[in-house]
């Protein structure tokens, strides 16, 4: 699926907040190498845009920690590769779709769709 197909079929609103996040792999191996750091381009309540200089590949499930600046704790997320796109400038663009979003409670996907939905209203 390309950026521009993923974009058409957003359901939540995006925040163009840039934050560092890292991210580990989880198939075959991925689990034991060290994480690899990234800066968000956007995110949603359903997903996130980040920039790294790791490619990925779309399908691949991915394990990644957001710090947020609403919240004292990192936001741990689960979720699949949707894009990549290598960028002009070097480096890479993913895009993913987040299938589970907590730091050990239930209502944290609730929790920044809530924070997007107020940095926006703000705007």
């Amino acid at each position: 699926m390309s950026k521009s197909e993923a974009s058409d079929r957003r359901q939540f609103p995006r925040l163009r907040e840039s934050c560092r996040i890292r991210f580990k792999r989880l198939e075959a191996g991925g689990a034991a190498a060290p994480p690899t750091p990234a800066l968000t381009v956007n995110i949603s309540g359903g997903g996130v845009r980040f920039q790294s200089d790791e490619p990925a590949q779309a399908g691949e499930l991915l394990a990644i920690e957001l710090t947020l600046p609403e919240f004292a704790d990192p936001v741990i997320a689960l979720g699949r590769v949707v894009w990549c796109e290598s960028r002009p400038e070097g480096g890479h663009e993913l895009g993913m779709e987040f299938w589970w979003v907590g730091w050990g409670d239930d209502g944290a996907q609730q929790a920044v769709s809530g924070h997007i939905r107020k940095a926006l209203e703000r705007s």
